[in-house]
């Protein structure tokens, strides 16, 4: 997940027919100027330096006009009429490189232009040349080339150079490292392609700085010099893309926009700004504003004359086609693909540059044409493995997906071909090198899921598996960014020495102070961007030695950072008589359950509810618990839905569970969505304190992953805290409105969508403002009485350890930490509202509102205590309290069930969460909290699972609080025991 994200991400994009006269379109009058110019015929008996002068002026009106036929035309009159001139032969190769299907007569005039050269000029040539052979899928003659470029630039700069010489120098060196950069994406290697675009840009720069030193540049160079800056910027982005780094690229996209807005460019690059934009977008999983941004760079390249059967269109098309796959618009997916196959029919030229193996098969596999994709992602797999390796996660990923289809074409042949792939790809995608690529960028999280849902059919239905032992690799894919900070955590948990412990939290500080930099990069291209990525530079090398020193000294170190998925053995060991876990994971066609306790086998079940149907009855159970929600809660409760749950989910695997009095619940999906404590036991009951609820039966906590609780469960290792108790709750938002007298009180998050954004330059570099402001925040009065009450309860000071209103501000949260006083208390409350990015203009990460400071007017996010803030956090904590957060609320923005605040506690060294469901009523919520720490105080040896139990069952035992949405909003996440 990401955490720092644009506002603009939110809102809509519209159309604008204005946006290119940014970009200082050619008036009607120039046009004709221009045409003129292309017209007028070369003088016969002209001198060369005038046939020269007048070549350069036709090339430059052509390229003004983007007329890349008439650009051919004069070309090939340039090395007609100068046959001596090597530039000429360059420029006329570069064009037909552009347009395609003249490779061979373009190779023959580049050696000849190189040949034919100065050693400047043969410099930057043989860097083009490089990047041309790449073109044409041979890297060995690329990597050649650049090796011969970088020696012939070295040659030359030996030498001092006048003014355009020495742009040429630069842009050769500025070719040179974008040829390396292809190179090192072709071999996976991101950061060595983050290096070369680093490296690309700055040479580009340099070409700039020499350009503006000239007194009359002639308008050729201007224009080639300031493409390449905007298009170097642009491959910039792209391997920052490529590597996973978004908010770098965000920040990129940024710069790009700002350079062309500046700078006078021909059209064209509109398109590809806008192609850029679409690219990071559909990275960013907003798949429908990139789909927006690829339809407006193919209008751009239409307008200004671009055939469909030009390889920028193409490419468009491609990519169009790519965004309708990643939602699910298979039918209109398969007619673009149609309509690039025609064109290809017709311009052999676009075959390779619109057919791509894996997108197809994606295609296919979604029209469910299986055998048509099993062969598509075979080649793809093929390719990946010579490239890149048996293990790397692009032949997993395409293994994976090749016996995805195999299974879903179905029949003895396929599906025992298809086994074997799945298991080999599921190995591969667990392996700690592939950890980097796991995020859910573009659509790897929905082809992670075809071909794990394949897997684990495949050893449902297949005689002589045993599914059961699938139980860990189920529960890995389900990982995310809680599991990254729990992993943190037990890291810190599992070290022998004070010393190492302290090597161990610098290299994981480090890590966030690297990652807060990335997000704070200013979008400036000036010396505060340059000294901020020295200092990331700086940082990533102190994080290196110190994973060194680490490892060094804890050799079970990348385990811990990077455990492997448990297996049944794993999660059996660390269970007591009492307890049993169960695994949920709903795929599109059924939902996996596995149950395991201490002394019993292990039970498995293929439920045979798709995951719209587990939707569908998650949606019937919530309508009557959300307090929030319109429909208004409490009064109905829908028994059938949480009985069919119970029965289909629950109760087939009923024998490795029942009578066990601890359940852990990892749940995935949808199903994070509800506590498990309401579902029914028996059909047709009703909803009053008999009714057979779950939670009558066992205690209850659910986990993000079984991974994850067994990381708490080693967290729990270290030495208890000693005080008891600190909160802070009802801050002062200097909210206008008065708090609701109404009995029946609701806590809730109130948010506001970002506003729409018109699809024009500025929309796509700057974000959008929420509608909501600080003082605007609706206060919380109900819950001093909840936070007194517990403080009460634990025998906690309340005018020391309670901090309300004024005094509720994230200085003294973090003051706390500071002076370790926070790290001494075993239970911590936040009473307040939870925000999400959006939520206020310029919030870009999870965050809990507190009181408002003297400063909030000038910095409105000053008083919020951020995600970044909750990873600083030094804790001991048996539980966090998460009141009024709505922090496992059911909106589904997130995969999982938890907020980015869970992953930050529980980083900080939390092992227990307390969060809520849904908007509660603030009378009962009080009950509730504070009967579960009364149990916890009163009973030394109950596990915290049990005290939300019992406060639970005396909660609904009040007639007027018996319906769940009374008793069950809050939720143990995290470690059931003491």
């Amino acid at each position: 997940m990401v955490l720092t994200v644009l506002l603009s991400h939110t809102g809509a994009w519209a159309q604008s027919d204005d946006i290119a006269d940014a970009f200082n379109k050619a008036t009607p009058e120039e046009m004709a100027k221009l045409r003129a110019i292309l017209d007028k015929p070369l003088p016969p008996s002209a001198n060369e330096g005038t046939v020269r002068k007048l070549l350069n002026e036709k090339q430059a009106a052509a390229r003004r006009l983007s007329d890349q036929a008439a650009e051919e035309v004069v070309m090939r009159e340039a090395v007609k009429a100068l046959p001596n001139n090597s530039s000429y032969k360059h420029n006329l190769a570069m064009r037909l490189y552009e347009r395609g299907g003249a490779e061979q007569e373009a190779n023959e005039l580049m050696r000849q232009s190189i040949a034919g050269a100065d050693e400047v000029a043969a410099a930057f040539r043989t860097a083009n040349f490089a990047c041309k052979w790449l073109d044409q899928n041979n890297p060995q003659e690329a990597a050649r080339l650049v090796e011969d470029a970088k020696a012939k630039i070295q040659h030359a700069n030996a030498t001092p150079r006048e003014a355009a010489a020495q742009i040429d120098l630069s842009r050769a060196s500025r070719q040179t490292q974008v040829c390396t950069y292809r190179l090192a994406l072709r071999a996976g290697n991101t950061q060595q392609a983050i290096d070369a675009a680093v490296q690309a840009v700055a040479a580009a720069r340099q070409s700039e700085a020499v350009l503006q030193t000239m007194a009359s540049p002639s308008a050729t160079m201007s224009i080639f010099v300031r493409q390449e800056m905007a298009g170097t910027l642009s491959t910039l982005l792209q391997a920052y893309r490529n590597a996973g780094r978004l908010n770098d690229a965000e920040q990129t996209l940024k710069q790009v926009i700002a350079y062309s807005k500046e700078q006078r460019l021909p059209p064209r690059m509109l398109s590809t700004i806008y192609s850029n934009a679409a690219s990071l977008r559909f990275s960013q999983r907003e798949f429908t504003q990139a789909e927006a941004l690829y339809r407006k760079a193919d209008e751009m390249l239409a307008r200004i004359g671009d055939p469909e059967t030009s390889l920028d269109r193409a490419h468009a098309g491609r990519s169009l086609m790519t965004c309708l796959l990643a939602q699910s618009k298979w039918k209109e997916a398969l007619t673009e693909r149609q309509r690039l196959d025609k064109l290809a029919e017709t311009t052999p030229k676009l075959k390779g540059h619109v057919n791509y193996n894996f997108d197809n098969g994606v295609l296919y596999f979604g029209n469910r044409q299986y055998p048509k994709a099993a062969g598509l992602f075979a080649t793809a797999a093929n390719f990946n493995r010579t490239t890149l390796g048996e293990s790397h996660f692009s032949t997993a990923e395409s293994q994976g997906m090749q016996g995805a289809a195999l299974w879903r074409a179905g029949g003895a042949t396929n599906q025992a071909a298809a086994l074997p792939l799945l298991k080999a790809a599921v190995q591969a995608y667990m392996l700690p090198a592939n950890a980097d690529y796991l995020e859910n960028i573009g659509m790897r999280k929905e082809r992670r899921e075809d071909i794990f849902a394949a897997y684990l059919d495949a050893l449902a239905l297949t005689p002589g598996e045993d599914p059961s032992q699938a139980m860990g690799a189920a529960d890995w894919v389900r990982g995310g960014v809680v599991q990254d900070a729990l992993n943190d955590a037990a890291v810190r948990a599992a070290v022998r020495t004070p010393a190492l412990a302290q090597l161990v939290r610098r290299e994981q500080d480090l890590k966030l102070e690297i990652t807060g930099l990335r997000n704070a990069l200013s979008d400036d291209a000036g010396q505060a961007l340059s000294q901020a990525r020295d200092k990331i530079a700086a940082l990533e090398r102190d994080r290196l030695q110190l994973q060194s020193d680490i490892k060094a000294a804890m050799p079970e170190y990348d385990r811990l950072v990077h455990p492997s998925a448990p297996s049944i053995q794993d999660i059996a060991s660390r269970l007591d008589s009492k307890q049993a876990v169960l695994l949920l994971l709903p795929t599109p066609q059924a939902v996996y359950v596995w149950a395991l306790s201490a002394d019993r086998p292990a039970a498995f079940v293929r439920a045979n509810m798709s995951d719209s149907s587990v939707k569908a009855l998650v949606k019937r159970l919530r309508l009557q618990l959300d307090f929030a929600a319109p429909e208004g809660a409490g009064t109905r409760f829908d028994s059938d839905a949480a009985y069919q749950l119970y029965s289909t989910l629950l109760a087939p695997v009923a024998p490795a569970w029942k009578g066990k009095t601890q359940l852990i619940v990892a749940a995935g999906g949808v199903l994070g969505q509800i506590p498990f404590g309401l579902l029914h036991t028996q059909a047709g009951a009703g909803f009053d304190s008999k009714a057979p609820w779950l939670i009558r039966d066992a205690a209850i906590a659910h986990v993000p992953s079984l991974s994850a609780w067994l990381a708490i469960k080693s967290l729990g290792q270290g030495a208890v805290a000693n005080q008891n108790f600190a909160a802070w709750g009802d801050p002062a938002f200097r909210a206008q409105a008065v708090a609701n007298g109404n009995k029946n009180a609701t806590r809730s998050q109130t948010s506001k969508t970002a506003a729409d954004l018109a699809l024009d330059l500025d929309a796509l570099a700057v974000p959008s403002a929420s509608g909501l402001r600080y003082a605007d925040i609706p206060a919380l009065p109900e819950t001093r009485d909840e936070l007194l009450a517990i403080a009460k309860t634990l025998k906690s000071d309340p005018n020391k350890d309670v901090y309300l209103g004024t005094r509720a501000t994230r200085d003294s949260v973090l003051a706390a930490s500071r002076d370790g006083s926070l790290q001494n208390k075993r239970v911590i409350a936040f009473a307040t509202h939870g925000l999400m990015a959006g939520d206020l203009p310029n919030l870009t990460q999870p965050a809990l509102a507190l009181a408002a400071t003297d400063n909030a007017a000038q910095n409105p996010l000053a008083p919020l205590l951020t995600l970044e803030d909750v990873l600083s956090l030094k804790l001991n904590a048996d539980w966090v309290v998460l009141s009024a957060c709505n922090t496992a609320s059911g909106d589904g923005r997130g995969e999982e069930a938890l907020s980015g605040l869970a992953r930050g506690f529980f980083y900080a060294g939390s092992r227990s969460l307390l969060v809520t469901h849904w908007a509660v009523e603030s009378e009962s919520a009080k009950l509730l909290t504070t009967n579960t720490f009364a149990h916890y105080a009163a009973n030394p040896q109950a596990p915290k699972a049990e005290s939300l139990r019992q406060a639970m069952l005396k909660v609904m035992a009040i007639p007027k609080y018996a319906h769940p949405a009374f008793w069950a909003p809050y939720a143990l996440v995290g470690d059931s025991g003491r």
